[in-house]
């Protein structure tokens, strides 16, 4: 009975250690896969936000708004800093793009605070991402690194709906001017 419970033991311990190194030698080879993964959803946003720039082309405000709205990224990045930075210039092109729909609309004064709104949580989250990044060396169980995932999970969802809240008033200006002429 003893010799039994030893080698179960023993067998735990080996298949820890087993499971340990694995993790080790694995960890580089994973890497590059969740780097290539970052950058694939960051090249279906940035479609995204061209075939917004088709419909405004096409004269299609509406759909062009929809696009936006799907097209900012929202994913947290923990590997590649140029794809943090990209994603930073993206946002404030997407930014511009509503910039462009509110200057449109030239006889009313089209509130930008949504807009503001936007633009504070996007710079709050392209700070917190910098940190996060910053501290990707350390374990996933670290406590200020799991502490900015769950302030970016926050952010993400504050993001949404505060752009959400933004298309929501450029599309009432528009519909506004659009029943007045």
């Amino acid at each position: 009975m003893s010799t039994t419970v030893v080698g179960l033991v023993v067998l735990l311990g080996g298949l820890a250690v087993a499971a340990a190194l694995l993790m080790l030698l694995t960890r580089p080879l994973i890497a590059p896969v969740f780097g290539i993964l970052e950058r694939w959803r960051l090249t279906q946003r940035l479609a995204r936000a061209a075939r917004a720039d088709a419909y405004f082309r096409a004269g299609d405000v509406r759909a062009a708004l929809r696009e936006i709205e799907q097209a900012f990224c929202l994913f947290t990045v923990r590997i590649d800093t140029s794809v943090a930075e990209q994603i930073s210039a993206h946002h404030t092109g997407l930014l511009s793009r509503c910039l462009t729909v509110a200057d449109a609309v030239p006889s009313e004064r089209v509130r930008l605070l949504a807009l503001a709104k936007v633009d504070r949580l996007l710079d709050r989250r392209r700070e917190m991402q910098r940190a996060l990044l910053q501290l990707r060396g350390r374990s996933a169980r670290d406590g200020r690194r799991l502490q900015l995932e769950r302030e970016l999970a926050r952010n993400a969802t504050a993001v949404r709906q505060a752009v959400r809240e933004l298309l929501a008033d450029l599309e009432l200006h528009r519909s506004r001017r659009a029943t007045r002429h």
